[in-house]
């Protein structure tokens, strides 16, 4: 199976994967559980005729909506879903309030026993402020401060089954839950009555002890908010953009205008476009090539990098071998990047490839850009930054390393900006050893940068850039550092938000590159 596979067996890929680390399916169990309770619940309540009118209303509505608002929330997150449904995104908030309610009417109706009715009126009450918080940031790029930190709250809770993921996937929604009403009728419902309440108890008080650290998370970008570049005169730090999502094709026309719109605001020395298997194609490579031959003609150099989407294959693999040699040819690229992990995982993320397999692979891929066109530079980027990306960059940075541009994704995590210190030490201590050794001559980027505007806001993305775009200006052996992502294609992480709106740190960090390339000029 080649490293990065193709469609016709990219499920089969998703099922061992699902296999490989099961954990995620904890999360998707609950919310499949808690849906399956409102609406058999909601069902159960309207058809008694004892039950008071309004409450059977109001339980039906929540019963009926409760689907739909899940799906919107969802779907809404990203570029290709809220093109739609935009509009009715205030659905998820609506819901969860009206949950809430039909739980204190049926406290106050003394439909249900104070045992049972608190715990899920907290739990109801605690996602009420996180789907507000939700939409606000979704709409205006921020909320209140103690609703972001319930939305950075949520994503820890979420984060434990699986991981760094949830700071950016929309999956991390929890469902709120029906009031059981009425005495329950089998042994087997009043067990998964019980089962319910200590679940709600136990999501409402971690959310709840959770929420001080949100609120240090969010807090934590100030020092960075204004933090300024270092003008480099000579021009030996470049500014770079990622444009486009993850292409399975040709450029979707879409997103060409959209991001051409920020390619002039930024006017960037390099782009970074990222292709899966499908993506390596003959016709989708020409019809990219066409795309890109306007920036090639402003002097901007192309940067390409072919995702690592699974189980990594045996570096000799003739469909990776084909397809790289297919870019080379096509796009004839200034910068090549063989296997990029994506800087967050997938929900099913695999176990990433080890130190061999990288060595074996980009070893094998350097033979091939050297005959295919030699004037292509060979790039590698840690996007873990963890004990095997170590050695590999030590690896890669020795003096016979065949990899001539060294690089590492920075992005926050759920401590917010000083994961962003973090990496930027590790990548800066990785650099001093390998210097120490003879080695770290080769150039050296930042692939790329960026932020958590959904899960710490708007603001947050802004600084959590200008911190790493601030320390790469003041390393003379950083060349560049990339922004991206370019918009919310595949989650909470762009430049542009799902419904269009560009975000703060496109419009902040565009007038910081001007500036940049102004003292260049002079």
């Amino acid at each position: 199976m080649p490293a990065i596979p193709c469609g016709r067996y990219r499920h089969n890929t998703m099922l061992r994967d699902v296999l490989f680390d099961p954990f995620p399916l904890v999360v998707v169990g609950i919310t499949a559980a808690v849906l399956a309770w409102d609406v058999a619940l909601a069902g159960w309540i309207a058809a008694r005729r004892e039950a008071p009118r309004a409450f059977t209303q109001l339980t039906a509505f929540c019963g009926l909506m409760v689907v739909p608002s899940l799906v919107v929330g969802i779907a809404s997150a990203t570029e290709a879903g809220a093109r739609t449904i935009s509009g009715i995104t205030w659905l998820l908030p609506v819901v969860a309030v009206a949950l809430a309610l039909q739980v204190l009417y049926a406290l106050w109706a003394r439909l249900v026993s104070l045992l049972v009715g608190i715990p899920i009126l907290l739990y109801n009450l605690v996602l009420v402020a996180i789907a507000v918080g939700d939409y606000l940031v979704a709409q205006r790029g921020a909320a209140p401060l103690p609703r972001q930190a319930a939305l950075a709250a949520r994503d820890v809770i979420v984060g434990i089954t699986v991981g760094r993921a949830a700071l950016v996937s929309p999956l991390t929604t929890l469902v709120p839950m029906l009031a059981p009403a009425y005495p329950a009728r089998w042994r087997l419902s009043g067990a998964v009555r019980a089962v319910l309440v200590l679940a709600a108890t136990a999501l409402a008080t971690l959310l709840l002890i959770e929420w001080p650290r949100g609120v240090a998370a969010v807090r934590s970008y100030r020092s960075a908010v204004a933090e300024p570049m270092q003008a480099r005169p000579r021009g030996d730090f470049a500014l770079g953009l990622r444009i486009y999502p993850v292409l399975d094709g040709a450029p979707p026309e879409r997103a060409v205008r959209a991001d051409a719109a920020l390619v002039e605001l930024f006017a960037p020395d390099v782009v970074l476009v990222m292709l899966d298997a499908d993506g390596t194609r003959i016709g989708p490579l020409d019809s990219l090539a066409r795309v890109l031959e306007p920036r090639r003609t402003d002097g901007v150099r192309i940067a390409v990098g072919l995702t690592l989407y699974g189980r990594a294959s045996p570096a000799d693999d003739a469909d990776r071998v084909q397809a790289i040699e297919r870019v080379l040819v096509r796009l004839r690229p200034d910068v090549i990047f063989p296997a990029m992990a994506a800087p967050f995982p997938g929900w099913f993320a695999p176990a990433p490839p080890n130190a061999a397999w990288w060595r074996s692979m980009l070893t094998r891929t350097a033979r091939d850009v050297q005959r295919v066109r030699p004037a292509t530079l060979i790039g590698w980027s840690a996007s873990r930054l963890d004990a095997t990306d170590s050695a590999v960059y030590a690896w890669a940075s020795s003096p016979g390393s065949p990899v001539e541009l060294l690089g590492a994704s920075v992005f926050p995590s759920f401590s917010g900006l000083p994961a962003v210190d973090a990496r930027l030490r590790s990548f800066d201590r990785w650099h001093t050893r390998a210097v120490a050794n003879a080695g770290g001559g080769q150039s050296h980027w930042l692939v790329t940068v960026g932020g958590l505007p959904h899960a710490h806001g708007d603001v947050a993305q802004t600084a959590a850039i200008r911190r790493a775009l601030a320390w790469g200006s003041r390393q003379p052996w950083i060349g560049a550092a990339i922004i991206g992502e370019p918009a919310d294609y595949d989650g909470w992480l762009g430049l542009r938000a799902a419904n269009g709106r560009l975000r703060q740190a496109a419009t902040a960090i565009g007038v910081a590159s001007k500036r940049m390339r102004d003292v260049r000029a002079r």
